[in-house]
């Protein structure tokens, strides 16, 4: 190995080189030169790439405030960003922070130009490759895909376990109008709102899951538009109720849906509101939740009592929102089960009054509290 080394040393001392050996010379010298060149060409113009990558980036920035700008004039409920144009923005957030550089353009030393100038190059590139992909001929957006419905925000339930399972029971067999009747503030809207986000996700197969409170007194063009929104779709306003209903019942016709009507007082039929009877074929389900009985026989509707909550859940849940620590007050245990008997197993009022209470320690101010409820 050595005479050959030896060999190639005494053919460049004499200036002759094979072929091959010339060949590796000269890619070397290219190599060499091309780093040195380049190196020096950074070193020069370093301040000039810098000015350059300024503008590139005012260049990108401005792209992205237009493309943001015609964003916001599009409607995001119906449709959603592309993928690629959601990574355009990111890779655009990127290559626009220049923190990196400024803070090397500002410690920069004679000798170290060269290496600046060569970060300022590589940037100027990125800057210049994600400009390059700004131009979506397909548009910024795309159809959003049709959602069943929207979640509900929620409250946690508190003894209504077997009522909701009884509601369950019956949307999942022939049953198609469900009333869950209970008196004001004993939880039947809670419950129904577990139920709607439960169902979003349900495999019974529903198409459309609609959740509308109902007006008091009842408004029935209010409550067609109400719905007809929730399907998204539109009625027209100058018709007249019986116009919107035939539309409704049109619209409604075309998907199988689950209709949760909250805190129905007044009675009407479904023909005058435009809305489809469910029945076996269509696979439909209607729940209304109502503080009346007559309401619910007037729909039809398998009833489904809410009773009040037991004695010691309702204790147990005005202690949670009260505080445990009310139990470290001398001779008010006593004054708190008389409170917690007044509120009648309503969970609104249990919840209303203990927050009412929370961080109260004198306990004259529960006294005249516990006064106030037996008037």
């Amino acid at each position: 190995m050595k005479s050959i080394i030896g060999q190639v040393l005494q053919r460049v001392r004499e200036g002759v080189l094979d072929p091959i050996s010339e060949r590796i010379s000269e890619i070397t010298r290219e190599r060499v030169f091309g780093v040195v060149g380049e190196h020096i060409d950074c070193h020069i113009n370093c301040h000039k790439y810098v000015n350059d990558l300024k503008k590139r980036v005012g260049d990108l920035k401005r792209k992205r405030s237009d493309k943001e700008a015609e964003l916001r004039v599009v409607d995001l409920s119906e449709k959603m960003v592309r993928e690629e144009v959601q990574e355009w923005f990111e890779g655009a957030r990127n290559v626009i922070d220049m923190s990196d550089i400024e803070e090397e353009v500002k410690n920069v030393s004679y000798l170290s130009r060269g290496s600046l100038g060569r970060h300022v190059r590589q940037k100027i590139q990125e800057v210049r490759e994600i400009y390059s992909r700004s131009n979506f001929t397909e548009g910024l957006v795309i159809e959003r895909p049709p959602s069943i419905g929207i979640p509900l925000p929620i409250e946690n339930m508190v003894g209504e376990v077997d009522v909701k399972e009884k509601i369950w029971g019956y949307l999942r067999d022939s049953e198609g109008m469900i009333g869950v009747c209970g008196i004001g503030g004993i939880g039947k809207t809670t419950i129904m709102k577990h139920i709607h986000n439960e169902l979003l996700n349900e495999t019974i197969g529903f198409e459309k899951v609609i959740w509308v409170t109902v007006s008091h007194p009842l408004n029935v063009v209010r409550l067609q538009g109400d719905i007809a929104r929730k399907m998204n779709k539109g009625l027209r306003e100058d018709a007249d109720e019986l116009e919107r209903a035939s539309r409704l019942m049109e619209i409604m016709k075309t998907v199988k849906y689950a209709l949760i009507l909250d805190d129905v007082r007044d009675k009407f039929t479904l023909t005058r509101v435009g809305i489809p009877e469910p029945t076996i074929e269509n696979g439909c389900k209607i729940v209304i939740t109502s503080r009346s009985a007559d309401v619910c026989n007037y729909l039809r509707c398998q009833i489904v009592k809410v009773p009040p909550l037991p004695e010691q859940e309702s204790l147990n849940l005005f202690l949670d929102k009260v505080g445990l620590d009310v139990l470290e007050i001398p001779h008010l245990e006593e004054l708190l089960k008389l409170m917690v008997d007044r509120c009648a197993g309503l969970p609104l009022a249990i919840v209303v009054i203990a927050g009412r209470m929370r961080g109260v320690n004198d306990i004259c101010v529960w006294r005249n509290a516990l006064l106030e409820l037996r008037q």
